[in-house]
């Protein structure tokens, strides 16, 4: 299990990958694990979110929650695989 309060202060430091706001929570990503909702995944699967969004992912459920957020806003996928190359670039 991954755990790293460093990097999840980092995160909250970051503007939301939704609204572009600050400050954020990160957001653990649980959907495609295929674990249960009590297992909370590793800290390098986390998005910022605004602390009001990070609260409807979990009201809303997850998997409806960034399938919404990803028909609300269309460019929102592309920051996203923007974001996971420079991630795996920046690294190698």
């Amino acid at each position: 299990m991954i755990r790293d309060r460093k990097y999840l202060d980092s995160v909250r430091e970051q503007t939301c990958i939704i609204t572009g706001l600050t400050p954020c929570d990160p957001a653990h990503i649980r959907w495609g694990l295929g674990g249960g909702m009590g297992l909370k995944p590793d800290d390098n699967r986390v998005l910022p979110l605004v602390h009001q969004l990070h609260q409807e992912q979990h009201q809303v459920g997850e998997k409806r929650f960034w399938l919404e957020q990803v028909n609300k806003h269309p460019d929102f996928l592309m920051s996203i695989l923007i974001e996971v190359a420079k991630a795996r670039y920046d690294n190698q």
